[in-house]
């Protein structure tokens, strides 16, 4: 029974100061990594792409649980402890900006299903998930929601170790050994 519960507990795994970042090949490209940021912890502050090695890293950690195998939701995904990703005024169409909001227990608006299998986060109950506006990877580009679109650079996100670790990016998003203890980034996955 404890190997049993040992490999259940194994494959979920529940990350805390986790950098969530863009698998756009635009931002390899051009050398950088673009984290999902705020600029603020304040309700309404838009969600941003941000470069991940000239943010505030306490406006890029992330509070997310995910599976290597199966999707995991619907949950919040967190920062600041008390903030949440959050669909503007609930709008679901393309196009529709994401901010951040004081978390709500059941609120619709903050619910997002990690997908493993295309390294997206889709809105529970819709078929639309984190896009990278337009593809622009400029600094202050705010996210929003699109329709999920099987292998859209837009929409990938995949797991890597903060920048201030030495622990590499591709070694996370292999085997999503995240601790509460090591910070990690979610990372661009390659096409």
């Amino acid at each position: 029974m404890f190997s049993a519960l040992l490999a259940v507990v194994s494959l979920s795994l529940s990350v805390a100061a986790v950098e969530v970042q863009s698998s756009n090949p635009a931002f390899f490209n051009a050398g950088i990594q673009g984290c999902m940021a705020v600029a603020d912890n304040a309700d309404g502050e838009p969600l941003i792409i941000h470069n991940c090695n000239t943010e505030n890293t306490a406006n890029q950690d992330w509070d997310v649980t995910f599976d290597v195998r199966t999707p995991v939701g619907p949950q919040q995904i967190k920062i600041f402890g008390d903030k949440c990703i959050d669909v503007k005024d609930g709008v679901n169409a393309d196009g529709t900006k994401l901010q951040i909001w004081s978390c709500i227990s059941g609120s619709k608006n903050q619910q997002w299903i990690a997908q493993p299998t295309e390294n997206t986060f889709q809105w529970s109950g819709t078929d639309k998930c984190i896009d990278l506006s337009d593809g622009k990877i400029t600094d202050d580009n705010v996210l929003q929601i699109w329709t999920c679109t099987d292998n859209s650079a837009n929409q990938n996100w995949a797991g890597a170790p903060n920048p201030d670790t030495e622990q590499r990016g591709d070694e996370i998003a292999s085997t999503i050994s995240c601790t509460h203890i090591i910070p990690c980034c979610l990372l661009p996955t390659p096409n």
